[in-house]
């Protein structure tokens, strides 16, 4: 299971409620960045985390929203 599991599913979640903008899931996600010990700025980490489901095709990105795929 990966590190990123957790965080992931909480991602699934958010999306399929409805906050499905890059700004409203980051708002949401702030507690969650914390828990990643890292040097770049906390919004790296749900960048990279919606990069990597998109292009491993669980979400996708239409009309300026992300959804489950």
């Amino acid at each position: 299971m990966s590190k990123y599991a957790d965080y992931d599913a909480k991602l699934f979640d958010l999306i399929d409620n409805g906050c499905n903008s890059f700004h409203s899931l980051l708002l949401r996600m702030v507690e969650e960045n914390k828990k990643f010990d890292s040097t770049d700025a906390s919004w790296r980490v749900t960048d990279r985390r919606l990069q990597a489901l998109r292009k491993a095709g669980k979400i996708v990105f239409v009309r300026q929203a992300w959804y489950v795929a």
